[in-house]
């Protein structure tokens, strides 16, 4: 049964993925482990640089699970309208 919670989430993922702060300390924190990558060197540090360049790749994740809330909080509400039509 879809729920006002899953709406309300919804709005507020949208508000955080349209947010300047958000888009800003994402990208600040993609270039701070590019930067920390950037500057290891040696064989010693393959671990730690195999770490940043993860770190890297799971931040679009980030994003990603937010647009699922988005897009559930949408069909939440559209199913929400829907049953109040009907009834």
């Amino acid at each position: 049964m879809p729920t006002q919670k899953e709406v309300l989430e919804s709005h507020e993922a949208e508000q955080i993925l349209k947010s300047d702060v958000f888009k800003k300390a994402i990208e600040n924190l993609k270039q701070e482990y590019i930067d920390r990558w950037m500057e290891s060197k040696g064989p010693e540090d393959g671990m730690w640089r195999e770490n940043l360049h993860k770190s890297v790749q799971l931040l679009p994740e980030i994003e990603r699970h937010l647009r699922i809330i988005v897009e559930k909080g949408k069909l939440t509400k559209a199913n929400i309208n829907k049953i109040r039509n009907i009834g």
